[in-house]
């Protein structure tokens, strides 16, 4: 199946130059490339050594897409209008978010891929930092689910795992209860989920925000513990602006306060009801 791939950008030309070379070297090569710049300076098409890049891409048979807004609009907003543009003009029967600063090893888009022929609608890697010791976990330890996520019965979050940011030694495909990042998307997710338009310039939290979503529409996650995207933490452009941390604990708050929201529309956990569609899944699975 052939991805549509979506980059944002701000002031990353170096990393963004990494992250395409690196898309250039994965062993599933079906995709193409949404690339859009959240007012850069200078832009994307002044530097020389990305264009090389991007022009090679394009001589290898994948459509690169390059847009510029003029005005900066941060990433989540950026995200949601490539996503209009993408399940409608796009090619690929699935879409691929990722960031502008990670680094993907070859069989990256390969794994995700391959999990969701085995039936998955969202799947996700893990994101290690590319600058700390390497050391590895055992997935025994993150099963039934990768992250256990927990709500109480005022809505409120109890309990948020999260287990991508190390690398694991299985490479296996577990169910989990959110998604990190560097995601692979069927397409019908993102015509029937979207990712918020108020979280201003940092978009921690995005996720979830769209993961809640794709819960209450029944969607499937995974993660492949053996796709890794390498993160650099740029800690310049892109997010990255000097309100930073208090932009993330305002974000942490705007998803507790819609969580709640949500939990009171619904009228039932979703959380738990999606833990429960994992068991019954595994039933069947262990039957087959």
């Amino acid at each position: 199946m052939k991805i549509d791939i979506a980059i944002c950008t701000h002031k990353r030309p170096t990393e963004l130059a990494l992250l395409l070379q690196g898309l250039r070297t994965q062993t599933h090569q079906d995709f193409d490339v949404y690339i859009t710049d959240d007012r850069s300076q200078p832009g994307i098409e002044q530097h020389h050594f990305l264009m090389c890049i991007i022009t090679r891409m394009r001589l290898e048979g994948h459509k690169v897409v390059v847009k510029r807004n003029e005005i900066r609009v941060g990433v989540s907003r950026l995200r949601r209008e490539q996503m209009e543009i993408i399940t409608t003009k796009g090619d690929g029967e699935l879409i691929l978010t990722i960031d502008d600063d990670v680094i993907p090893q070859p069989d990256y888009l390969e794994l995700l891929h391959k999990g969701i022929e085995e039936g998955y609608d969202i799947v996700s890697g893990v994101t290690p930092p590319m600058m700390t010791p390497n050391w590895k976990r055992d997935t025994q330890y993150v099963k039934p689910y990768v992250d256990n996520i927990e709500i109480d019965k005022e809505g409120n979050i109890t309990r948020f795992d999260d287990n991508c940011g190390y690398e694991f030694i299985q490479s296996e495909l577990i169910p989990s209860l959110h998604y990190r990042s560097g995601a692979l998307f069927r397409k019908k997710v993102m015509t029937e989920c979207f990712f918020p338009e108020n979280l201003g310039f940092c978009s921690f939290r995005e996720e979830e925000f769209l993961g809640w979503q794709a819960h209450i529409k029944g969607f499937r996650f995974a993660i492949q513990t053996g796709a890794i995207i390498y993160h650099q933490l740029t800690p310049s452009g892109g997010n990255r602006t000097q309100e930073y941390h208090q932009n993330i604990a305002r974000n942490v708050e705007k998803h507790k306060e819609w969580t709640k929201e949500l939990y009171v529309k619904c009228g039932y956990d979703f959380i738990q009801r999606a833990k429960e569609a994992i068991h019954e899944q595994q039933k069947t699975d262990k039957k087959e």
